[in-house]
This record gives structure tokens, C-alpha cells and sequence, in this order.
């Protein structure tokens, strides 16, 4: 009498059976590779497609990637926020336009709203140019440098 394992085994497949269980297998090991991040559960800083994920550490990054890439989104406690370094000066503010709420990504020396063209200045977060209201801020996070380091406040 053969086993359920031989009888499994010994199964022929056709070409278009094969071809599925190619493209499942693919599409599994893309889904682990795209969400390996995941897979790192002692870490605290998790870089993901939409930016950092600060932890309870509350470490963004080194200052050195900062000055590099001159802007980083991040999230803390679900909020969208950016980090920016500009002219030597180190800020953050929530990530969320004044306007209607769209994300804005520095361009040159000036936050530009993605959705709708606000513009901020990137030391103060005030508008400059509407259609976000006059005299409206991006909200400010506090930070701190310690040892080269980014961090919450």
C-alpha cells in the first residue's frame, strides 16, 4: 500500500501546474525580501519604503547619512514626519502639509507640499506660499544630536 508522501511524489504535473507553482514561489521569496525588515524584531530603527521607523530608542540616524541625503522621512508614534539638514542646521517637523494634509519634500533649500505645490521654510516650517494658509506651521518635533547621532528629544 503506498503512502499519501509516494502518492504526492509520484504525481505528474502538466507545464501550466509547473509554471504556477514557479510564479508562487517567486512572488513568496519577492514578499520575504521586500518585507525582510520585518524579520529583524531585536531592532528598534526600521528603514522601510516610506522612510525610517523610529523605536523606543528613539534614534533616527547618524548624522552623517543626514548630511548626505540632506532629507529623511521617518515615523514616530504614527506620525509622519521629516528630518532636514540644511546650511548646517538640523530640524524635524511632522510631515503633513498645512493645507490638506499632502507630504512635502525638500527640493533645493524649500519644503514643496507634493500634492498641491505649499511651500515651507525649512528652519521654521512657516508657509511661505500658499495654497497652505498664511501664517500656518509645520509642526515642530524636538531632537537632539548625541555622539553623531539623531534622536527624538
Amino acid at each position: 500500500m503506498e503512502t499519501k508522501r509516494e502518492v504526492v511524489m509520484s504525481k505528474e504535473i502538466n507545464r501550466r501546474q509547473f509554471l504556477s507553482y514557479g510564479v508562487k514561489v517567486a512572488i513568496g521569496a519577492f514578499a520575504l525580501t521586500a518585507c525582510g525588515d520585518l524579520l529583524a524584531l531585536g531592532q528598534n530603527r526600521k528603514k522601510t519604503l516610506s522612510g525610517i521607523v523610529v523605536g523606543s530608542d528613539k534614534f533616527i540616524v547618524p548624522l552623517d547619512e543626514l548630511k548626505q541625503s540632506q532629507a529623511i522621512s521617518f515615523k514616530y508614534k504614527n506620525t509622519k514626519s521629516i528630518l532636514l539638514y540644511n546650511d548646517g542646521e538640523i530640524r524635524a517637523f511632522e510631515n503633513i502639509c498645512t493645507h490638506k494634509d499632502g507630504p512635502n519634500r525638500l527640493e533645493g533649500n524649500i519644503l514643496v507640499c507634493q500634492w498641491h505645490g505649499a511651500t515651507f521654510d525649512p528652519l521654521t516650517g512657516e508657509a511661505i506660499k500658499g495654497p497652505a494658509p498664511k501664517g500656518s506651521r509645520l509642526p515642530p518635533i524636538d531632537i537632539e544630536l548625541v555622539d553623531g547621532k539623531v534622536y527624538l528629544a
